[in-house]
């Protein structure tokens, strides 16, 4: 009866075992595809500015130009997948339910095994977990741009600027997409300026008239010293340093 006993307890040992390892082994592979849809989110965020121009809602992504029109925000271990703060490049941290975190004192405590590898870079190119709080609330996920091209027309966009898809004469004080490489600003007065997507204000610029280099002296005073400012089809200047009163410098060069 003993040995019947041992052996009984020993095989429920032992399937438990089983099922803990089994259980560990389904949470990693389900780990491994959170972060892969999180890379994904950040890499379709990235291509989605670059073609429309605009800070997308999870919504805009849901689509077959993007994640695809099946794509879907459901989440076993806490929340719906969305922004945090789409404006700051935050997604909300994932894990959230109890069952999936060990707990001390009410508060969120030693992390387990799932946590760990959620928290982990290992498999994050675009995404990095910032979790260095006991509050869930303030944990997120942040992910960067790669291209500079992405990066400044995401600093217009995010300091309240539009980006036109194309570029019409009739635009006035608005930004717009004038080629593969180019944007412009056109002023009140419909002349533009036209900027590097990769450079922007640390490249040089072409302007549309003289006109812009007395009327959007403010605008042009964030241009890097050395840039040079090309009047179209007629001259070549460069910007110098400011002088003490705030004036900007420019100098025509032959």
């Amino acid at each position: 009866m003993i040995r019947q006993f041992i052996l009984l307890i020993t095989i429920l040992i032992s399937s438990f075992s089983q099922d803990t390892l089994t259980a560990q082994k389904q949470n990693t592979l389900y780990i491994q595809d959170l972060i892969q849809i999180e890379e994904n989110i950040a890499k379709n965020f990235e291509k989605y500015i670059l073609t429309e121009y605009k800070i997308p809602t999870m919504e805009n992504l849901i689509d077959d130009e993007y994640l695809g029109s099946n794509f879907s925000v459901t989440n076993r271990m806490g929340n719906d997948i969305d922004f945090k703060d789409s404006s700051k490049l935050q997604l909300k941290y994932a894990i959230t339910k109890d069952e999936y975190r060990k707990t001390k004192d009410e508060n969120l405590g030693v992390e387990n095994f799932i946590v760990q590898l959620y928290n982990r870079d290992l498999y994050r190119d675009y995404t990095t977990v910032f979790s260095n709080d006991t509050d869930v609330n303030n944990m997120y996920v942040e992910f960067e741009l790669k291209s500079d091209e992405a990066k400044n027309i995401f600093e217009l966009l995010k300091n309240g600027n539009t980006i036109a898809k194309t570029c019409i004469a009739s635009l006035k004080n608005s930004y717009c997409n004038n080629n593969e490489k180019s944007i412009r600003w056109y002023n009140s007065s419909s002349n533009w300026i036209e900027y590097d997507k990769k450079d922007f204000n640390k490249g040089n610029i072409t302007i549309s008239s003289e006109s812009i280099l007395t009327s959007e002296a403010s605008k042009l005073a964030s241009l890097k010293v050395g840039s040079y400012i090309y009047i179209k089809d007629k001259t070549k200047n460069v910007k110098l340093i400011d002088d003490s009163s705030g004036n900007l410098q420019i100098l025509k060069v032959d």
